[in-house]
Protein backbone atom coordinates (compact mmCIF):
# COMPACT_ATOMS: atom_id res chain seq x y z
CA UNK A 1 0.00 0.00 0.00
CA UNK A 2 1.31 3.51 -1.36
CA UNK A 3 2.26 5.46 1.98
CA UNK A 4 0.64 8.32 0.56
CA UNK A 5 -2.37 6.87 0.08
CA UNK A 6 -2.42 5.24 3.60
CA UNK A 7 -2.20 7.43 6.59
CA UNK A 8 -2.85 7.65 10.10
CA UNK A 9 -2.40 11.37 11.69
CA UNK A 10 -3.72 10.26 15.28
CA UNK A 11 -3.07 7.02 17.36
CA UNK A 12 -3.60 6.13 21.31
CA UNK A 13 -0.60 6.13 24.02
CA UNK A 14 -0.49 3.34 26.40
CA UNK A 15 -2.18 5.67 28.74
CA UNK A 16 -5.55 5.50 26.46
CA UNK A 17 -4.67 9.33 25.56
CA UNK A 18 -5.68 9.83 21.30
CA UNK A 19 -2.27 11.50 19.93
CA UNK A 20 -1.81 13.70 16.58
CA UNK A 21 1.10 14.33 14.56
CA UNK A 22 -0.69 16.98 12.92
CA UNK A 23 1.17 19.86 13.11
CA UNK A 24 3.85 19.40 15.11
CA UNK A 25 7.36 20.27 14.37
CA UNK A 26 9.92 18.12 13.35
CA UNK A 27 11.76 18.10 16.87
CA UNK A 28 8.75 16.91 18.78
CA UNK A 29 8.15 14.23 16.49
CA UNK A 30 11.55 12.77 16.94
CA UNK A 31 11.25 12.86 20.79
CA UNK A 32 7.91 10.51 20.56
CA UNK A 33 9.74 8.01 18.83
CA UNK A 34 11.16 7.45 21.90
CA UNK A 35 8.74 7.87 24.36
CA UNK A 36 6.05 5.25 24.35
CA UNK A 37 4.44 2.87 22.47
CA UNK A 38 1.44 4.01 19.91
CA UNK A 39 -1.27 1.63 19.46
CA UNK A 40 -3.84 1.64 16.08
CA UNK A 41 -7.74 3.48 17.52
CA UNK A 42 -9.30 -0.04 15.05
CA UNK A 43 -7.05 -2.80 15.42
CA UNK A 44 -5.25 -1.95 19.02
CA UNK A 45 -2.14 -3.08 17.30
CA UNK A 46 1.53 -1.33 18.01
CA UNK A 47 2.39 1.30 15.31
CA UNK A 48 5.24 3.13 14.55
CA UNK A 49 6.43 6.90 13.60
CA UNK A 50 7.46 7.73 10.20
CA UNK A 51 8.31 10.70 8.99
CA UNK A 52 10.53 12.48 6.01
CA UNK A 53 11.02 14.68 3.65
CA UNK A 54 8.97 13.14 1.16
CA UNK A 55 5.64 12.33 2.94
CA UNK A 56 3.60 13.66 6.10
CA UNK A 57 4.54 12.70 9.57
CA UNK A 58 2.06 9.66 10.55
CA UNK A 59 1.91 6.38 12.41
CA UNK A 60 1.79 3.34 10.64
CA UNK A 61 1.21 -0.11 11.38
CA UNK A 62 4.18 -2.72 10.69
CA UNK A 63 4.42 -4.84 7.72
CA UNK A 64 2.31 -8.43 9.25
CA UNK A 65 -0.72 -6.13 10.46
CA UNK A 66 -4.05 -7.46 9.86
CA UNK A 67 -5.74 -4.08 10.28
CA UNK A 68 -8.59 -3.50 8.22
CA UNK A 69 -7.80 -0.21 7.85
CA UNK A 70 -4.88 -1.31 5.14
CA UNK A 71 -7.17 -2.34 3.01
CA UNK A 72 -9.36 0.42 2.61
CA UNK A 73 -6.95 3.22 2.66
CA UNK A 74 -7.61 6.36 4.02
CA UNK A 75 -6.44 9.72 2.18
CA UNK A 76 -4.63 12.55 4.30
CA UNK A 77 -7.79 14.97 3.86
CA UNK A 78 -10.09 12.39 5.35
CA UNK A 79 -7.33 11.30 8.04
CA UNK A 80 -6.51 15.54 8.65
CA UNK A 81 -10.24 15.89 8.52
CA UNK A 82 -11.48 13.62 11.03
CA UNK A 83 -8.48 14.62 13.39
CA UNK A 84 -9.90 18.53 13.23
CA UNK A 85 -13.61 17.55 13.59
CA UNK A 86 -12.43 15.45 16.88
CA UNK A 87 -10.63 18.70 18.40
CA UNK A 88 -13.67 20.27 17.38
CA UNK A 89 -16.08 18.54 19.15
CA UNK A 90 -13.61 18.06 22.23
CA UNK A 91 -13.04 21.67 22.63
CA UNK A 92 -17.26 22.04 23.00
CA UNK A 93 -16.79 19.41 26.11
CA UNK A 94 -17.91 16.48 23.91
CA UNK A 95 -16.23 13.04 24.81
CA UNK A 96 -16.09 11.83 21.35
CA UNK A 97 -14.47 9.00 20.52
CA UNK A 98 -12.39 8.09 16.80
CA UNK A 99 -13.69 4.88 15.29
CA UNK A 100 -16.06 3.96 18.26
CA UNK A 101 -17.07 0.11 17.20
CA UNK A 102 -20.86 0.03 17.33
CA UNK A 103 -21.37 -3.51 17.83
CA UNK A 104 -24.75 -3.99 16.85
CA UNK A 105 -24.28 -2.84 13.58
CA UNK A 106 -20.93 -3.93 13.22
CA UNK A 107 -19.40 -0.28 12.16
CA UNK A 108 -17.05 2.08 12.87
CA UNK A 109 -17.97 5.60 11.99
CA UNK A 110 -15.51 8.45 11.68
CA UNK A 111 -16.67 10.29 15.17
CA UNK A 112 -18.59 9.65 17.77
CA UNK A 113 -20.35 10.72 20.89
CA UNK A 114 -23.59 11.53 22.76
CA UNK A 115 -24.98 15.15 22.47
CA UNK A 116 -26.34 17.85 24.97
CA UNK A 117 -30.02 16.46 24.84
CA UNK A 118 -28.41 12.42 25.32
CA UNK A 119 -28.74 12.03 21.86
CA UNK A 120 -26.12 9.54 20.38
CA UNK A 121 -24.58 11.04 16.75
CA UNK A 122 -22.21 9.40 14.21
CA UNK A 123 -20.14 12.00 12.42
CA UNK A 124 -19.23 10.66 9.00
CA UNK A 125 -16.60 12.49 6.68
CA UNK A 126 -17.01 11.66 2.99
CA UNK A 127 -13.63 12.52 1.37
CA UNK A 128 -14.39 9.79 -1.80
CA UNK A 129 -17.27 8.95 -3.80
CA UNK A 130 -19.26 5.98 -2.78
CA UNK A 131 -22.72 4.93 -3.83
CA UNK A 132 -25.83 6.08 -2.69
CA UNK A 133 -27.63 2.67 -1.60
CA UNK A 134 -24.16 2.21 0.83
CA UNK A 135 -24.96 5.42 1.93
CA UNK A 136 -28.99 4.42 2.68
CA UNK A 137 -27.27 1.08 4.38
CA UNK A 138 -24.68 2.57 6.15
CA UNK A 139 -27.97 5.77 7.44
CA UNK A 140 -30.54 2.75 8.03
CA UNK A 141 -28.19 0.98 10.20
CA UNK A 142 -27.43 4.01 12.55
CA UNK A 143 -31.13 4.61 13.10
CA UNK A 144 -31.66 1.22 13.49
CA UNK A 145 -29.40 1.47 16.46
CA UNK A 146 -31.34 4.77 17.71
CA UNK A 147 -28.11 7.06 16.74
CA UNK A 148 -27.94 9.68 14.02
CA UNK A 149 -25.84 10.26 11.13
CA UNK A 150 -24.16 13.63 10.44
CA UNK A 151 -22.51 12.92 6.92
CA UNK A 152 -19.90 15.91 6.29
CA UNK A 153 -18.85 16.07 2.55
CA UNK A 154 -14.95 16.62 1.73
CA UNK A 155 -14.03 19.68 0.35
CA UNK A 156 -13.58 18.39 -3.38
CA UNK A 157 -16.85 18.01 -4.05
CA UNK A 158 -17.81 21.24 -3.09
CA UNK A 159 -18.03 22.42 -7.00
CA UNK A 160 -20.06 25.73 -8.05
CA UNK A 161 -20.47 27.42 -11.31
CA UNK A 162 -20.96 31.55 -10.56
CA UNK A 163 -22.32 31.75 -6.72
CA UNK A 164 -24.94 29.90 -5.97
CA UNK A 165 -25.01 27.43 -8.92
CA UNK A 166 -23.86 23.95 -7.35
CA UNK A 167 -22.31 20.47 -8.42
CA UNK A 168 -25.68 18.04 -7.43
CA UNK A 169 -24.99 14.42 -8.40
CA UNK A 170 -26.53 11.09 -7.18
CA UNK A 171 -23.77 11.52 -4.13
CA UNK A 172 -25.12 14.43 -3.62
CA UNK A 173 -28.86 13.47 -3.27
CA UNK A 174 -28.35 10.81 -1.15
CA UNK A 175 -26.21 13.45 1.33
CA UNK A 176 -29.43 15.53 1.82
CA UNK A 177 -30.63 17.02 5.05
CA UNK A 178 -34.40 18.71 5.71
CA UNK A 179 -34.45 21.41 8.47
CA UNK A 180 -36.87 24.24 8.87
CA UNK A 181 -37.86 24.04 5.56
CA UNK A 182 -34.87 24.02 3.80
CA UNK A 183 -32.54 21.20 1.72
CA UNK A 184 -29.02 21.33 3.20
CA UNK A 185 -25.65 19.52 3.08
CA UNK A 186 -22.56 19.74 4.76
CA UNK A 187 -19.13 20.16 3.88
CA UNK A 188 -15.66 20.46 5.57
CA UNK A 189 -12.30 22.11 4.13
CA UNK A 190 -9.81 20.50 5.76
CA UNK A 191 -7.14 23.55 4.80
CA UNK A 192 -8.99 26.36 5.58
CA UNK A 193 -10.08 23.97 8.68
CA UNK A 194 -13.84 25.88 7.81
CA UNK A 195 -17.08 23.97 7.61
CA UNK A 196 -19.42 25.30 4.62
CA UNK A 197 -22.84 24.67 4.88
CA UNK A 198 -25.08 24.29 1.71
CA UNK A 199 -28.87 25.54 2.10
CA UNK A 200 -32.17 26.27 0.49
CA UNK A 201 -31.08 23.51 -1.63
CA UNK A 202 -33.17 23.67 -5.28
CA UNK A 203 -32.76 20.78 -7.58
CA UNK A 204 -32.18 22.84 -11.39
CA UNK A 205 -29.91 20.36 -14.05
CA UNK A 206 -29.13 16.71 -13.72
CA UNK A 207 -25.68 17.75 -12.44
CA UNK A 208 -26.43 21.03 -11.01
CA UNK A 209 -28.51 22.67 -8.35
CA UNK A 210 -28.97 26.10 -6.22
CA UNK A 211 -27.88 26.69 -3.41
CA UNK A 212 -26.76 29.25 -0.59
CA UNK A 213 -23.13 28.44 0.68
CA UNK A 214 -21.59 30.00 4.25
CA UNK A 215 -18.54 29.19 5.12
CA UNK A 216 -18.00 29.09 8.94
CA UNK A 217 -14.08 28.56 10.61
CA UNK A 218 -14.73 25.94 13.18
CA UNK A 219 -13.32 28.38 15.71
CA UNK A 220 -16.67 30.14 14.88
CA UNK A 221 -19.03 27.54 15.30
CA UNK A 222 -20.29 25.00 17.61
CA UNK A 223 -22.19 21.78 16.78
CA UNK A 224 -25.65 22.78 17.44
CA UNK A 225 -25.65 25.89 15.15
CA UNK A 226 -24.89 23.52 12.54
CA UNK A 227 -28.91 22.80 12.58
CA UNK A 228 -29.76 26.27 13.67
CA UNK A 229 -32.54 28.14 11.13
CA UNK A 230 -31.36 30.79 8.43
CA UNK A 231 -32.91 33.58 6.37
CA UNK A 232 -33.96 33.09 2.92
CA UNK A 233 -31.59 34.49 0.39
CA UNK A 234 -32.35 36.81 -1.78
CA UNK A 235 -31.00 35.52 -5.05
CA UNK A 236 -33.80 35.54 -7.58
CA UNK A 237 -33.42 31.91 -9.13
CA UNK A 238 -36.69 31.90 -11.00
CA UNK A 239 -34.75 33.94 -13.15
CA UNK A 240 -32.09 31.01 -14.04
CA UNK A 241 -35.53 28.77 -14.36
CA UNK A 242 -37.05 30.97 -16.99
CA UNK A 243 -33.79 30.57 -19.00
CA UNK A 244 -33.57 26.82 -18.72
CA UNK A 245 -37.06 26.75 -19.95
CA UNK A 246 -36.32 29.36 -22.88
CA UNK A 247 -33.20 27.25 -23.71
CA UNK A 248 -35.19 23.74 -23.47
CA UNK A 249 -37.74 25.45 -26.32
CA UNK A 250 -35.24 27.70 -28.58
CA UNK A 251 -32.33 25.06 -28.45
CA UNK A 252 -32.14 21.75 -30.06
CA UNK A 253 -29.35 19.53 -27.88
CA UNK A 254 -28.75 16.87 -30.32
CA UNK A 255 -26.66 14.18 -27.70
CA UNK A 256 -28.68 13.60 -24.81
CA UNK A 257 -28.65 10.88 -22.38
CA UNK A 258 -30.68 7.82 -22.08
CA UNK A 259 -33.98 9.15 -19.98
CA UNK A 260 -33.68 11.75 -21.68
CA UNK A 261 -33.97 10.10 -25.26
CA UNK A 262 -37.03 7.77 -23.87
CA UNK A 263 -38.92 11.27 -22.61
CA UNK A 264 -38.76 12.48 -26.24
CA UNK A 265 -39.76 9.09 -27.50
CA UNK A 266 -42.87 9.14 -24.97
CA UNK A 267 -43.87 12.39 -26.20
CA UNK A 268 -43.44 11.16 -29.62
CA UNK A 269 -45.93 8.21 -29.15
CA UNK A 270 -48.15 10.81 -27.80
CA UNK A 271 -48.12 13.14 -30.41
CA UNK A 272 -46.53 15.75 -28.84
CA UNK A 273 -42.49 17.72 -29.55
CA UNK A 274 -40.51 18.20 -26.38
CA UNK A 275 -40.15 21.90 -27.55
CA UNK A 276 -43.57 22.31 -26.83
CA UNK A 277 -44.72 21.27 -23.61
CA UNK A 278 -46.89 23.32 -21.39
CA UNK A 279 -45.67 25.79 -19.19
CA UNK A 280 -46.78 24.61 -16.10
CA UNK A 281 -44.99 21.32 -16.77
CA UNK A 282 -41.71 22.81 -15.72
CA UNK A 283 -42.04 24.44 -12.12
CA UNK A 284 -39.57 24.85 -9.19
CA UNK A 285 -40.32 22.37 -6.59
CA UNK A 286 -38.44 22.57 -3.46
CA UNK A 287 -37.71 18.79 -3.65
CA UNK A 288 -36.26 18.66 -6.89
CA UNK A 289 -33.21 18.76 -5.21
CA UNK A 290 -33.96 14.87 -4.11
CA UNK A 291 -35.14 13.94 -7.54
CA UNK A 292 -32.76 12.75 -10.43
CA UNK A 293 -34.90 12.95 -13.16
CA UNK A 294 -35.77 16.28 -14.77
CA UNK A 295 -38.30 18.84 -13.25
CA UNK A 296 -39.39 19.33 -17.10
CA UNK A 297 -39.14 15.12 -17.74
CA UNK A 298 -41.71 13.89 -14.78
CA UNK A 299 -44.08 16.90 -14.78
CA UNK A 300 -44.85 16.62 -18.32
CA UNK A 301 -45.38 12.99 -17.38
CA UNK A 302 -47.56 13.46 -14.75
CA UNK A 303 -49.58 16.00 -16.98
CA UNK A 304 -49.94 13.35 -19.26
CA UNK A 305 -50.91 10.06 -17.40
CA UNK A 306 -52.59 11.60 -14.27
CA UNK A 307 -54.16 14.95 -15.17
CA UNK A 308 -55.50 15.23 -18.90
CA UNK A 309 -56.85 11.81 -18.68
CA UNK A 310 -58.77 12.67 -15.92
CA UNK A 311 -61.87 14.93 -16.35
CA UNK A 312 -63.09 18.47 -14.72
CA UNK A 313 -64.33 17.97 -11.65
CA UNK A 314 -62.76 14.25 -11.38
CA UNK A 315 -60.05 13.28 -8.25
CA UNK A 316 -56.64 13.15 -9.74
CA UNK A 317 -55.07 9.27 -9.20
CA UNK A 318 -51.13 10.36 -7.44
CA UNK A 319 -48.21 8.51 -8.80
CA UNK A 320 -45.65 7.68 -6.34
CA UNK A 321 -42.13 9.79 -6.44
CA UNK A 322 -41.19 9.97 -2.61
CA UNK A 323 -37.69 10.41 -1.37
CA UNK A 324 -35.85 10.25 1.74
CA UNK A 325 -33.33 12.34 3.42
CA UNK A 326 -30.51 11.17 5.73
CA UNK A 327 -33.06 13.06 8.30
CA UNK A 328 -35.73 10.67 7.48
CA UNK A 329 -37.64 13.50 5.79
CA UNK A 330 -40.10 12.37 2.95
CA UNK A 331 -39.57 14.72 0.18
CA UNK A 332 -43.09 14.59 -1.88
CA UNK A 333 -42.58 16.70 -5.05
CA UNK A 334 -45.46 15.77 -6.82
CA UNK A 335 -47.56 17.40 -3.95
CA UNK A 336 -45.59 20.00 -3.99
CA UNK A 337 -46.39 20.32 -7.74
CA UNK A 338 -49.61 19.95 -7.15
CA UNK A 339 -49.43 22.79 -4.30
CA UNK A 340 -48.62 25.01 -7.35
CA UNK A 341 -50.84 24.05 -9.58
CA UNK A 342 -53.89 24.18 -7.12
CA UNK A 343 -52.62 27.90 -6.53
CA UNK A 344 -52.26 28.47 -10.53
CA UNK A 345 -55.78 27.06 -10.07
CA UNK A 346 -55.85 23.82 -12.34
CA UNK A 347 -56.57 21.44 -9.22
CA UNK A 348 -58.30 21.92 -5.57
CA UNK A 349 -57.37 19.98 -2.46
CA UNK A 350 -60.48 18.54 -0.80
CA UNK A 351 -61.18 18.07 2.56
CA UNK A 352 -60.02 14.15 2.58
CA UNK A 353 -56.64 14.98 1.39
CA UNK A 354 -57.62 14.28 -2.48
CA UNK A 355 -56.80 16.80 -5.47
CA UNK A 356 -59.86 17.25 -8.08
CA UNK A 357 -59.40 18.37 -11.51
CA UNK A 358 -60.20 22.29 -12.00
CA UNK A 359 -59.47 23.12 -15.84
CA UNK A 360 -57.28 22.09 -18.45
CA UNK A 361 -54.24 22.33 -19.35
CA UNK A 362 -53.36 22.77 -22.93
CA UNK A 363 -50.01 22.24 -25.13
CA UNK A 364 -48.96 25.19 -27.25
CA UNK A 365 -48.98 24.99 -31.03
CA UNK A 366 -46.21 26.73 -32.13
CA UNK A 367 -43.12 28.48 -30.18
CA UNK A 368 -43.84 31.78 -29.77
CA UNK A 369 -47.16 30.79 -28.35
CA UNK A 370 -45.24 28.85 -25.85
CA UNK A 371 -42.91 31.42 -25.22
CA UNK A 372 -45.91 34.05 -24.28
CA UNK A 373 -47.37 31.46 -22.31
CA UNK A 374 -43.62 30.87 -20.63
CA UNK A 375 -43.73 34.43 -19.57
CA UNK A 376 -47.26 34.44 -18.03
CA UNK A 377 -46.63 31.49 -16.15
CA UNK A 378 -43.45 32.74 -14.43
CA UNK A 379 -44.74 36.00 -13.70
CA UNK A 380 -47.53 34.30 -12.06
CA UNK A 381 -45.24 32.06 -9.76
CA UNK A 382 -43.29 34.97 -9.05
CA UNK A 383 -46.15 36.30 -7.29
CA UNK A 384 -46.75 33.68 -5.38
CA UNK A 385 -43.25 32.80 -4.30
CA UNK A 386 -42.86 36.21 -2.99
CA UNK A 387 -46.21 36.44 -1.81
CA UNK A 388 -47.05 32.84 -0.15
CA UNK A 389 -43.05 32.74 0.46
CA UNK A 390 -43.12 28.88 -0.14
CA UNK A 391 -40.25 28.63 -1.98
CA UNK A 392 -36.64 30.28 -1.08
CA UNK A 393 -36.36 31.05 -5.02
Amino acid sequence: MNLEVMLLLYAYDHHGKLCSLYQLSRQRIEQMRHEVTYFCPTCKEALQIRSGRHHIPHFAHFPDSQCERNSQGESDDHESGKWLLYKWLKYQGYNVEIEYFVKEINQRPDLFFTSGDKRQIAVEFQCSTIPPDIIEKRTNSYYKAGIFPLWIVGNRHFQRKGKNLLLHTSFHRSLLYYFHHSYCMYYLNVNAQSVIIVDHILGFTHSYCFGRPRSYSLDSITFPQLFAPSASPSTPYIYFWEKQLYKLRTFYQRSVGTEERQWRQFLYLKGKHFSLIPSVCFLPVPSQSTCSIKAYMWQTKFVLEHFMEVRIGNIIKLGRNKCLTVNRYQADPVQEYLQLLGQMGFVAHTSNGSWVKRKEITFPTHITQALEEDKKVMNVLRNILYTHNNVSL
